[in-house]
């Protein structure tokens, strides 16, 4: 079993990723149960856990996947030194992730990798 720490860009326990998971909580609470549960099953297991859908993006970059309700939800994050770092999280309702996304998380991963 793995046993990552789950840290928040930028400073470990706040940032835009806990903003995005406080306000899927307010505006679909069975929406952000499901990516929670996921973000605590990734931390316990692992990126090899079968139990959470997750895409390696290159370069260290990840993406957990999570379909609910007709919305596709994701979250970037990168693992380093025994820490999951959530990076930039999103909902998207087309096929492919918009590359402004994943500048944003690629520039955050930049910054926590150091």
């Amino acid at each position: 079993m793995a046993f990552l720490r789950i840290e928040f860009y930028p400073n470990g326990d706040d940032g835009p990723v806990k903003a995005f998971l406080d306000h899927l909580a307010f505006e679909r609470p069975r929406g952000y149960a499901k990516v929670a549960l996921d973000i605590e099953v990734l931390g316990a297991e692992g990126i090899r856990s079968k139990q959470v859908s997750v895409r390696n993006l290159g370069n260290g970059l990840w993406e957990l996947r999570r379909r609910f309700e007709g919305i596709q939800y994701r979250v970037f994050f990168c693992v380093g030194n025994g820490i999951l770092w959530l990076l930039h999280a999103i909902e998207k309702r087309s096929r492919k992730t918009p590359q402004d996304e994943l500048r944003v998380a690629k520039t955050r991963m930049k910054r926590v990798m150091l």
